[in-house]
């Protein structure tokens, strides 16, 4: 990867400057004077075969810019400059998190992305307090908030080639955000990798990582959190961690080293004993759940709008708990099991609410959810046996950091509620609705099917819970189809200049040709999970919802565009052309996982893709 070094003068009569050629004699590019840096990779190929005494290298003005390439003498190269990431209000970053989240969870079929605001915001808190970005994990390159090394960052250059970002962005604090969203992202489908590696699978299932895990595998790494993770759900609590972790860490001073910058959370008491993975497990529960409500109390102070969303309760209330209450009493009947005629006949008219019709008792909590839902008359998800699917139901996220907080507890009572697989649940994951309570500031009391085999009440943990989903009220927009387009428009995209908002405009024309999508315009733009402007947690809804021509220069310059996509004047993509992201966000799951994603053209600040499944 390409560094810094400083530039020296070894004498008075030296002037170090860049040169056109490896030669003294050479035109002359641009001056230096001690103490410049200057930029230069030395595995390049200009460097491999460079002539002795020079390197190819570059001066910049500052760190990102476009600067002036050239040969520089060894002699005036000093020693490698060592960047700090300067510090920011603490406002800018908890924003920059909210706003992460936000564009991840467009156009993804998962639904509430492993990236949420207050998972970054307490990640960034435990790893540097939010203010201290100087390197804190001893032996690495670590800095910033997200304290990300030079090898986490080339990763993520490596990943996303087109975001926009240098080698040396690392150490902007604003940067870090979206390669701490890529890590995530990368550590959740190593996780679910690892699970389909241990043959860990139910039919119509995959399995649910939980935010513990996540945040484990940002310890250890994700093989091994996940082998720690087997160890504690299959009755070996009390293996030392250190003995845990020698399958991938096999070489002592590898392991002693993880353990020593991470001895927070890998060693034991005063004397520095390495923990049991029980003690592991406990410890870094107890810390996540605090950084969660650190999390949605900087949310709520920096970001009000995003932290708390409008919450409205139905109006009909939640009615399909009390079908859950029902079958709680049905299934407490001595007649009445898993392996019994009546259970298994109950089970099978479960799973009749959802698209699949197992001729067996299956891991049956999302058939469960779906049942209730629908003898409510409330709307279910598409593979609703699933219990992942569950993470797409509803309208807004409530954030578990959150959970005492009257408004959000006001939405709470008949959420669905994802979690990682546990004791007495599924093996790859389970849901369930939660109750309107909480057991203590640790627990979650929900009800749910499939729980120990029937169906109960009790108190999760919430280091288990991977997503909270409730139906709230949520006023509909209203409008023609070029009023809404506008506002979609100008919700995606009002910053860009005319191609860009254009470039937008012509994906939501394809979507509606594509028998992929709904065959309107307005159906298009209000596709759930879609287009992140219309998401009821969305700031940017409000804004929009309501807007009407003369409401600002932009929005009206957003119904001309949106005029001249209907009458199909624009021409600035192929018809196959369907999905963009912003390049501020890593490359999202739907991009890495579609074997023919093209990259078409990137305009403005959002690329433009064809080929996604």
């Amino acid at each position: 990867m390409e560094q810094a070094f400083v530039v020296i003068q070894p004498d008075d009569t030296a002037i170090p400057a860049i040169l056109a050629e490896p030669r003294d004699d050479a035109d002359f590019v641009v001056g230096l004077v001690k103490g410049n840096l200057i930029y230069f990779e030395a595995g390049s190929d200009e460097n491999r075969d460079a002539p002795e005494g020079w390197k190819h290298v570059e001066f910049r003005p500052t760190p990102s810019a476009k600067g002036d390439p050239g040969w520089l003498e060894d002699k005036y190269i000093g020693p490698a400059h060592q960047f700090e990431v300067p510090a920011i209000a603490e406002e800018e970053l908890v924003q920059a998190c909210g706003r992460a989240e936000l564009k991840a969870s467009a156009g993804t079929s998962d639904g509430a992305p492993a990236i949420l605001a207050d998972y970054l915001i307490g990640l960034a808190w435990i790893e540097s307090e939010l203010t201290k970005f100087g390197s804190r994990l001893s032996g690495t390159s670590a800095v910033g908030p997200f304290q990300i090394t030079q090898e986490e960052w080339a990763e993520f250059l490596n990943a996303n080639p087109r975001s926009g970002y240098g080698a040396f962005q690392r150490f902007q604090a604003l940067a870090q955000v979206t390669c701490a969203q890529f890590l995530t992202q990368r550590d959740w489908e190593a996780l679910e990798a690892e699970a389909v590696t241990a043959g860990i699978a139910e039919p119509e299932q995959s399995f649910i990582p939980s935010f513990l895990l996540l945040f484990q595998a940002r310890l250890v790494g994700a093989r091994a959190a996940f082998a720690i993770d087997r160890m504690h759900a299959e009755g070996n609590p009390q293996t030392p961690v250190a003995e845990a972790l020698a399958p991938f860490y096999p070489e002592p001073g590898d392991r002693d080293a993880l353990i020593s910058r991470r001895r927070r959370f890998l060693l034991q008491g005063l004397a520095g004993h390495a923990t049991t993975v029980d003690e592991f497990v406990e410890k870094t529960a107890a810390v996540l759940n605090e950084a969660f409500q650190v999390g949605f109390s900087k949310l709520k102070q920096h970001f009000p709008e995003f932290a708390i969303p409008p919450v409205s309760a139905l109006a009909g209330g939640t009615p399909w708990l009390a079908f859950a209450q029902t079958e709680q009493a049905f299934w407490a009947r001595a007649d009445v099991g898993e392996t019994t005629p009546a259970g298994k006949a109950r089970v099978k008219d479960y799973f009749s609410a959802t698209p699949y019709r197992p001729s067996t008792v299956e891991p049956w909590c999302g058939a469960f959810v779906a049942w209730c839902l629908t003898q409510a008359g409330a709307p279910i998800v598409e593979q609703a046996a699933t219990a992942k699917s569950w993470k797409t139901w509803g309208s807004v996220e409530l954030r578990k950091g959150g959970l005492t907080d009257p408004k959000i507890r006001a939405a709470l009572e008949g959420a669905v509620v994802v979690l990682h697989p546990g004791k007495d649940t599924g093996t790859t994951g389970h849901a369930c609705f939660a109750l309107s309570r909480m057991e203590n500031s640790r627990k979650l009391t929900c009800i749910g099917g499939n729980q120990g085999d029937t169906v109960r009440t009790e108190a999760f943990d919430l280091s288990r819970v991977a997503s909270i989903r409730a139906l709230t009220q949520v006023d509909m927009p209203t409008g023609d189809e070029q009023l809404i387009l506008a506002r979609t428009i100008y919700g995606e995209a009002r910053s860009e200049r005319e191609m860009g908002r254009q470039a937008v405009a012509e994906v939501i024309l394809n979507r509606k040709a594509s028998p992929r999508y709904p065959d309107s315009i307005i159906a298009v733009c209000l596709q759930p999970f879609q287009f992140s402007c219309w998401n009821a947690s969305d700031p940017n809804r409000a804004k929009i919802i309501h807007l009407q021509p003369g409401a600002d220069d932009d929005f009206d310059e957003c119904l001309v565009v949106a005029g001249e996509a209907l009458a199909g004047t624009i021409n600035h993509l192929t018809d196959a052309v369907l999905h963009y992201h912003s390049t501020s966000i890593g490359s999202p799951g739907w991009v890495r996982n579609s074997p023919h994603a093209f990259m078409e053209r990137k305009i403005g600040r959002h690329l433009f893709y064809r080929g996604i499944a």
